[in-house]
C-alpha cells in the first residue's frame, strides 16, 4: 500500500509548491536565477543569460567635459544592443554608512595580518582607523547587470531551441530537478549575443576610464546575498554551483527525483532567511525592515546622479537605487498610440499622445539614440523593530529624490515584497516600479557612473574621496610597474605626515615576511615619529630593526665610503660607480658645476689602484693588537695565532670562519682603503704615466689639483677621514638626519650638502643593489653567506626617501645618482620618493619618471599652470587644484594625486584623514616630539598615544605651548623658556593620568 501512497503524496507536494511559486508566496518564487553555465554567466529559470559587472568608478576627475564624454560613450555602447529586443540592463547602486566599518576592516585586513606576522604591536592604530574613518565614509556598491532574454531570438530559433532541449531530456532520460539547480536551463543560442553584449560594454567602459570588473559567478552571487542579508553573510561565503563539490543533503524518495545529489537551488542559497510583509509599506528581511520607493514620474529636466547623491549625503540615510532599462520601449506604447490615433477627434490630449509616440519613433529610427523602457526602484532600511526610524529615513529619501529635478515618488506597490525585490541587483529581471518610456541618452544621463575608483582593492594607506568613499592605496604593489613618488607643497601642508603614512604602509605590505628596507634621508626630525612608532611596536629583541640617527661632523660618526661587502677584496660594480662619482664630487672645485676634464676618468683609475694595492697579493694593512680590544679577546678565545706579518684580511677570514660575522665586519674595516689614501696614491707611477702631463685650468698639474682637493675634503669632512665608526647594524627602517651637516647657504655649504646626501645614500642603500652575479667575485668561504643574504634582499621591498630635496638643487652628482636609481629601480625592486616644496625642485627627467604624484598645496597661479602643463591635467583637475586642495584641517588634508598604473593614469582628488592617535605618532614639530617621547618612556607608546589623543585630539600641543609662552611674557617673567613649559605640560598630563587613566582633560 505504501508504494501507492508515496507517489500521491509527492504529487500533492509538487502541486502545492507550484501554487506557492506561481502566486509568489515564497522568497524563492521571486528569484529568477537558476544556475551557472560558465565562469562569468548565470542562467535564469526561463533560459535567460545573466552577467554582473562590478563598477568601481572612474579613474579621472569628472567635470562637465568628462561627464559629457562618458555619457556619450556609454550611450553609443548601449544603443546598438538596446535597439534590439530581448536585452535588459539593470544598474544598482547602494550606499550605507553603517556598513563602512566592515569595508574598512577588509581593506586593512592584509596590513593587520602583516603586523601580526611581524609582531608589530599596532592594534591601537588600526582600531582608530576603523573608528575614525567610519565617521567620514560610507560603503558604496555599483553593479551593472546584463540580461539577455529568450525573446531576443526569433520565433523559429525559440521553437528549435525548445525542441532540442525536449529531445535532450527524452534521449538522456533526464529526470526533473525539483529541489536542485536545473543545469540544462540555458538556451545555447543566446550565448553568442549575450557574450557580445558583455564584452562590448566592458571594453567600452574601460576605454572611457571606467574601472570595472566582470564578476565571476561565485563572487556575483555572494554580492547579491550581501545586498539581501549582509548580517547573515560572512565575507568568505561562496555559493555552491555546478563544478563545485556537492554537499551532503537530504535525499528524497520520490521516483526519478535526483535533487538530493544535485547542487542546491540558487534562490535558497542567496536568500538565507525568510521575509515577512508587515504592512503595505514595510517588509522585514532578516534583521532589517525595508521600505521600497518608486519613481512614478520623471522630470523633463533630467539631472545627473551626483545631484541626487549630494542631496542624500547630509541625511546619512542608507539607500539603494535600481534602474531597469529594457530594450523595445516603443512596444509598450503601440496599443496606446493606436487607440489615441483612433480617438484623436474626441480629445486634444489623445492627439498629443499620438504625436509624442511618433516623435519617440523618429528618435528611435533616425537619431543616434534608442527608445527604452525605464523603471526605477529605491529602498531604504532600518534595524528590525525601529519602525519610526524607517519612516523618517523613507521620508528623507523621498524628499531627496523629489528634489532631483522634481520627480514624483510613491511608496505604493501591489506587493511590498515585490517592491523590495525590484531594488535588488540580479535577483529578478522584472520590476513593479511604474514603467516609463525614454530616450536611452536620458536614462544613461541619470546613471551613477562618476564615482571615484582606486586601482587597489586593499592597502595600508586608506585615503578617501572628499565626499566619503574609501580609497585604498598600497605603495610598491603590482598595480604599478615602477614606484617613483614625487610629493611637493609649501611648508605646513602635510608632506611629512603623508610620507610617514606611505612608509608605514610599506612596512605593512600584505604578504611580506620581514620588515622592508627603508632608507630615509631627512633634514630635521620629520621621520623620527615613524621610526619611534615602528621601533616601539616591535618586540624588544627586534627594536634595533628601526633606527633614527642624527649625523654629526665628528670622527665619532666616521663613515668610510670605501668599505666593501663582508669578505670582498674589491667593490661591486655598483659600489665602484658610486665611489667614482663620490671622489669626482670631492675633486670638483667649490662653486663649479662640473669637475676639471679628466678627473672622472682619473678617479676610476685611483679607485682600482687603491683596492689592488691593499689586496692579499699587494700590500694589505697589517693587523695591530690593541686597536680593538673586543677583537683581541675573541682571537685569543678561538686560539688564533698571529705574528708581525698577519694582515687584517687574515683576521677577518679567521673570525668569519669561526662564526663571528659581526666581529669579522669590524676587523675588515681596518683592511679597507681610506680617503687620505686616495690623495697619496694619485702620485704613483701608474697615475703619473697617464695624467702627469695634464694641466688643470688653474695651470697646475691635474694630479696636484686632485690631491689638493682630496686633502681639503679630508680636512673639512672629519666623517670621511677615518675607519668607519658609525654603523646602522641590522636596521631595516633607518632615518639619517642630515640637518647638522647639510646646510644651505654659500658654495661651500652647497658642496657639503651634496657630499652628505651622497654619503647618506651610500650608507643606507648600498646593499639594495646586490645580485647573484656578484657571487662570482666573492671569496668562496663567503659565498653561501652572501647567497642567502642576497636572496632576502632581492625579495624585500626597498625604498629610498629624499626629504627636503630642494637642498640638492646645485648638487649635480646627487641628482645624477637619483636619476640612475629611478631608471634602474624596477629591476632591483627599489622605490624612490622625493619630497620638496615646489615642482621646480625636480629635474624634468625626474618628473617624467614619476609614477605617483602628490600635490598637497596648489601654490600661486604660475605654479598651478606649471603643474597642469607638466602632468597634462584637465581643466577639471586644474580647478580642483585651485579651489579644493588645502593643507591639514578638521577632517584631513585634501590633495591632488596622479598615479601611473598598469591600467592607465588615475587622477583623483583625495583626502588623507588621520585620527588623533596616528597624528600623534607621526607629528614632526619639536614640541610634539618632546612631549610624545617623554610620555612614551613613562606610559608606554600605545598608552601615551591614547592619552595624548584624548587630551589633544587635533594631534599637536604647539598652539597651547605658544599660548602659555605668550602668557608668561605678558606677566613679565623675563625670557619664557619653551623647555620649561613643555616639562610642565608633561607633568600635568602625568598627574591627570595617575588620578584617572581615562583622562579627558587636564582640568580637575
Amino acid at each position: 500500500m505504501q508504494k501507492f501512497i508515496e507517489p500521491v503524496l509527492d504529487g500533492i507536494d509538487s502541486l502545492l509548491a507550484w501554487f506557492s511559486t506561481e502566486l509568489g508566496q515564497t522568497t524563492e518564487s521571486w528569484c529568477d536565477l537558476e544556475t551557472a553555465c560558465d565562469t562569468n554567466t548565470l542562467v535564469a529559470r526561463d533560459g535567460s543569460l545573466v552577467s554582473v559587472i562590478q563598477v568601481h568608478g572612474v579613474t579621472r576627475l569628472v567635470g562637465t567635459e568628462e561627464f559629457a564624454s562618458i555619457h556619450t560613450g556609454l550611450t553609443e555602447s548601449l544603443r546598438a544592443t538596446l535597439k534590439r529586443r530581448g536585452h535588459v540592463l539593470q544598474v544598482c547602486f547602494s550606499y550605507d554608512r553603517a556598513a563602512v566599518r566592515a569595508q574598512i576592516e577588509d581593506i586593512l585586513a592584509p596590513a593587520v595580518a602583516t603586523a601580526q606576522r611581524l609582531r608589530l604591536s599596532l592594534d591601537d592604530l588600526f582600531q582608530e582607523r576603523v573608528d575614525y574613518l567610519s565617521q567620514y565614509c560610507g560603503h558604496e556598491t555599483l553593479y551593472f547587470v546584463l540580461w539577455t532574454r529568450p525573446y531576443s531570438l526569433t520565433n523559429e530559433q525559440l521553437k528549435r531551441a525548445s525542441a532540442d532541449k525536449t529531445k535532450q531530456i527524452r534521449d538522456n532520460k533526464i529526470p526533473p530537478f525539483i529541489n536542485g539547480q536545473n543545469i540544462i536551463a540555458a538556451i545555447p543560442d543566446l550565448r553568442e549575443s549575450h557574450g557580445s553584449f558583455v564584452r562590448s560594454l566592458v571594453t567600452d567602459m574601460t576605454a572611457l576610464n571606467i574601472h570595472c570588473t566582470l564578476m565571476e559567478v561565485h563572487a556575483a552571487l555572494a554580492a547579491v546575498r550581501r545586498e539581501i542579508d549582509p548580517e547573515f553573510t560572512d565575507r568568505e561565503w561562496r555559493p555552491i554551483l555546478p563544478g563545485d563539490k556537492i554537499p551532503v543533503r537530504e535525499i528524497t524518495t520520490a521516483a526519478r527525483e535526483i535533487s538530493g545529489v544535485m547542487w542546491p537551488p540558487v534562490a535558497r542559497q542567496i536568500f538565507p532567511r525568510d521575509a515577512e510583509v508587515m504592512d503595505l509599506r514595510t517588509v522585514r528581511v532578516g534583521d532589517r525592515i525595508y521600505t521600497p520607493l518608486f519613481i512614478d514620474l520623471f522630470p523633463q529636466d533630467v539631472r545627473p546622479f551626483m545631484t541626487l547623491f549630494s542631496r542624500t549625503l547630509p541625511t546619512h540615510v542608507p539607500w539603494r537605487i535600481s534602474y531597469l532599462i529594457e530594450s523595445g520601449g516603443l512596444g509598450a506604447l503601440k496599443f496606446k498610440s493606436m487607440m489615441a490615433a483612433i480617438l484623436s477627434w474626441t480629445s486634444a490630449q489623445n492627439a498629443l499622445v499620438h504625436d509624442a509616440v511618433k516623435m519617440l519613433g523618429t528618435i528611435d529610427t533616425q537619431a543616434d539614440d534608442a527608445i527604452v523602457r525605464l523603471q526605477v526602484s529605491l529602498a531604504t532600511w532600518a534595524p528590525e523593530g525601529n519602525i519610526r526610524l524607517l519612516r523618517t529615513r523613507a521620508a528623507e529619501l523621498a524628499k531627496a529624490v523629489e528634489g532631483w529635478g522634481s520627480c514624483e515618488v510613491s511608496e505604493v506597490a501591489g506587493d511590498t515584497f515585490a517592491g523590495y525585490v525590484s531594488s535588488l541587483p540580479a535577483y529578478s529581471a522584472t520590476s513593479v516600479a511604474t514603467p516609463s518610456v525614454a530616450p536611452l541618452s536620458d536614462a544613461v544621463y541619470m546613471l551613477p557612473f562618476a564615482r571615484p575608483a582606486s586601482a587597489w582593492q586593499a592597502g595600508a594607506v586608506l585615503l578617501r574621496s572628499p565626499d566619503g568613499k574609501p580609497w585604498p592605496y598600497q605603495p610598491g604593489s603590482a598595480a604599478q610597474t615602477t614606484w617613483i613618488d614625487l610629493l611637493y607643497a609649501r611648508p605646513g601642508s602635510g608632506k611629512s605626515v603623508l610620507s610617514n603614512s606611505i612608509n608605514l604602509a610599506l612596512c605593512l605590505s600584505g604578504g611580506i615576511q620581514r620588515l622592508p628596507r627603508i632608507a630615509i634621508i631627512d633634514i630635521g626630525p620629520s621621520s623620527s615619529g615613524l621610526i619611534s612608532l615602528v621601533k616601539d611596536a616591535l618586540p624588544p629583541e627586534e627594536s634595533h630593526l628601526a633606527a633614527y640617527h642624527r649625523l654629526r661632523m665628528t670622527p665619532d660618526y666616521a663613515i668610510n665610503p670605501f668599505d666593501t661587502q663582508l669578505g670582498c677584496r674589491y667593490p661591486t660594480a655598483q659600489e665602484r660607480g658610486f665611489l667614482v662619482n663620490f671622489i669626482t664630487l670631492l675633486a670638483t672645485p667649490i662653486g663649479a658645476e662640473r669637475p676639471y676634464d679628466g678627473v672622472s676618468d682619473m678617479a676610476g683609475l685611483i679607485v682600482d689602484e687603491l683596492y689592488k694595492y691593499l689586496a692579499d697579493d699587494g700590500k694589505p694593512h697589517l693587523y695591530t693588537n690593541g686597536i680593538e680590544s673586543l677583537l683581541d679577546d675573541i682571537l685569543a678565545e678561538i686560539g688564533y695565532v698571529f705574528d708581525d706579518k698577519t694582515t687584517w684580511w687574515e683576521v677577518t677570514d679567521a673570525l668569519f670562519l669561526a662564526g663571528f660575522r659581526h666581529e669579522a665586519m669590524l676587523a675588515q674595516r681596518y683592511a679597507m682603503p681610506l680617503l687620505p689614501d686616495a690623495a697619496a696614491i694619485c702620485r704613483t707611477q701608474v697615475v703619473e704615466d697617464l695624467y702627469g702631463q695634464v694641466k688643470a685650468p688653474t695651470g697646475e698639474p691635474l694630479i696636484q689639483a686632485f690631491g689638493r682637493m682630496i686633502s681639503g675634503a679630508v680636512r673639512e669632512y672629519p666623517v670621511l677621514s677615518g675607519v668607519t665608526k658609525f654603523d646602522i647594524g641590522d636596521a631595516r627602517v633607518v632615518s639619517l638626519d642630515l640637518d647638522e651637516v647639510a646646510k644651505s647657504g654659500g658654495d661651500a655649504a652647497e658642496r657639503q650638502t651634496a657630499v652628505m646626501y651622497m654619503l647618506a645614500r651610500y650608507v643606507l642603500a648600498r646593499h639594495y643593489y646586490l645580485t647573484e652575479d656578484v657571487l662570482d667575485d666573492v671569496p668562496e668561504a663567503y659565498r653561501e653567506y652572501h647567497r642567502k643574504r642576497i636572496t632576502e634582499i632581492r625579495e624585500d621591498p626597498k625604498r629610498i626617501v629624499y626629504d627636503e630635496f630642494h637642498r640638492t638643487s646645485r648638487a649635480r652628482a646627487v641628482r645624477e645618482q637619483v636619476i640612475l636609481d629611478m631608471r634602474e629601480g624596477r629591476k632591483w625592486n627599489v622605490q624612490i620618493a622625493l619630497i620638496s616644496q615646489s615642482l621646480e625642485d625636480f629635474d624634468s627627467v625626474m618628473v617624467e619618471f614619476g609614477t605617483s604624484i602628490f600635490i598637497l598645496d596648489a601654490g600661486p597661479e604660475q605654479a598651478i599652470r606649471r603643474s597642469v602643463e607638466i602632468f597634462g591635467l584637465s581643466d577639471t583637475a586644474r580647478n580642483a587644484l585651485k579651489t579644493r586642495v588645502h593643507g591639514p584641517r578638521e577632517g584631513g588634508a585634501t590633495f591632488l594625486a596622479q598615479f601611473s598604473t598598469k591600467s592607465g593614469i588615475n587622477t583623483q582628488l583625495l583626502t588623507s584623514t588621520l585620527g588623533p592617535v596616528e597624528l600623534w605618532a607621526f607629528s614632526t614639530t619639536a614640541e610634539d616630539a618632546r612631549i610624545r617621547n617623554q610620555l612614551y618612556q613613562t606610559m608606554g607608546p600605545a598608552e601615551a598615544r591614547r592619552v595624548l589623543a584624548r587630551l589633544f585630539p587635533n594631534g599637536s600641543v604647539k598652539a597651547l605651548i605658544e599660548s602659555r609662552l605668550a602668557n608668561l611674557r605678558d606677566q613679565g617673567t623675563g625670557d619664557a623658556k619653551e623647555a620649561g613649559v613643555v616639562d610642565q605640560l608633561v607633568a600635568q598630563v602625568l598627574d591627570a593620568w595617575s588620578k584617572n587613566p581615562d583622562v579627558k582633560s587636564l582640568v580637575g
